[in-house]
């Protein structure tokens, strides 16, 4: 299953949701990889962002069903 977002104007896939990280005593976070399309991706290419950030519109694609 791959969960994929638009924000910004921009298209990017959901990686991962936590309630606690550790770089903030704030609860909340969503891993973006903004530029998913890649094979070779790299660090600079995923960012948390906090939960409370609102998309343009999710969509979840399984593949293989």
């Amino acid at each position: 299953m791959m969960i994929v977002a638009k924000i910004d104007g921009r298209i990017v896939e959901v990686k991962k949701v936590a309630d606690r990280v550790g770089f903030s005593d704030k609860r909340g976070w969503i891993l973006i990889c903004t530029d998913f399309e890649q094979q070779e991706r790299r660090k600079q290419h995923f960012k948390w962002i906090p939960a409370e950030t609102r998309f343009e519109w999710v969509r979840e694609y399984n593949f293989g069903e």
